[in-house]
């Protein structure tokens, strides 16, 4: 594959090649990223850790997700920065390969554990709560939990299979790429079924949910159903927010990686410019660092642990 190899070059060459300034700012923005992630995603982790009234177990699902955003920040995130100041690769095939494989399954478990958190939503808004009360023990969750983290290490079983490569647009390892239809079927078809199997059930979800929540309110409205039930509805309403605007920060941040890796898959490596290229890195790195902030932004109760988390109080 003669031009795909003379496309990467192109693309190593403009890595290397780039302009002082250049090189400052996107060194610059990747440290930021990357530092925002583990700092917020470290006093997140503290935060679910010390304050009781933060580990519920439909809490258990958050604390998954904590943890998975601060794993792929210490064990992959900085294997990137380092590319972006360096303009290469210098850590060698082993833990090219180790990276990639990480990288492939800490996003997998992010959208399945996404997908969690949105039928956790449904069950609580929508069905009563003794249906709540016995689906949702604490053995059901942690064992949904483990269960995706073994659909997610099945998930990236076809990609070892290809072998990663590190692309300098990029800036990071990925699955080597192929125009063979065969191998093309193989590398799409897990991201086929990943997307059929989550997008459409947090679909559904999310938007029973927020029928049901106008309707409620809609009824508040015309009559006068008692206070407390008010309250207790509309404080799970507010968890609800968070947890959508969290899966839509996932999304927005992922989804150039989708489409990026689609296209690369069905056009050959290395086809698209640099500087798309490096939409996809600083946007999986920033989708490690926002969830922190969302809490924090979004419920008080975040902000008060985040509080005590800083200024060491017990």
């Amino acid at each position: 594959m003669p031009d795909s190899l003379q496309r990467k070059r192109s693309i190593e060459e403009a890595l290397e090649n780039r302009e002082t300034w250049t090189i400052v700012a996107e060194s610059t923005g990747a440290f930021a990223i990357v530092f925002l992630a583990l700092i917020g995603n470290t006093i997140l982790s503290l935060a679910l850790y010390r304050c009781r009234a933060l580990r519920k177990i439909q809490n258990y699902y958050i604390i998954a997700l904590t943890m998975s955003d601060l794993l792929l920040t210490v064990l992959c995130l900085p294997m990137g920065l380092i590319v972006v100041m360096l303009g290469r690769w210098p850590f060698g095939d082993t833990l090219c390969q180790i990276q990639g494989i990480l990288t492939y399954f800490f996003a997998c478990f992010s959208i399945l554990t996404l997908t969690l958190i949105a039928i956790n939503r449904y069950v609580k808004m929508i069905r009563s709560v003794i249906i709540y009360q016995k689906a949702y023990t604490r053995n059901y969750v942690l064992l949904s939990i483990t269960a995706c983290a073994v659909f997610s290490g099945v998930f990236v079983i076809p990609f070892v299979s290809q072998k990663f490569c590190y692309h300098p647009g990029k800036l990071a390892c990925f699955v080597c790429k192929s125009l063979n239809k065969k191998e093309q079927a193989l590398l799409l078809g897990p991201y086929s079924v990943l997307i059929a199997m989550t997008y459409p059930v947090i679909t559904f979800c999310y938007f029973k949910v927020f029928r049901k929540v106008h309707s409620h309110f809609a009824q508040i409205a015309a009559s006068s159903l008692h206070e407390d039930n008010a309250k207790s509805f509309a404080e799970e309403v507010q968890i609800t927010k968070i947890l959508f605007a969290v899966l839509i920060a996932f999304v927005i941040c992922w989804s150039p990686a989708f489409t990026i890796e689609f296209l690369d898959t069905l056009q050959g490596e290395y086809s698209l410019p640099r500087q798309v290229y490096l939409i996809m890195p600083f946007a999986g790195a920033a989708s490690s660092a926002i969830n922190p902030v969302i809490y924090g932004v979004m419920q008080k109760r975040f902000r008060h642990a985040y509080k005590k988390i800083l200024t060491c109080e017990n």
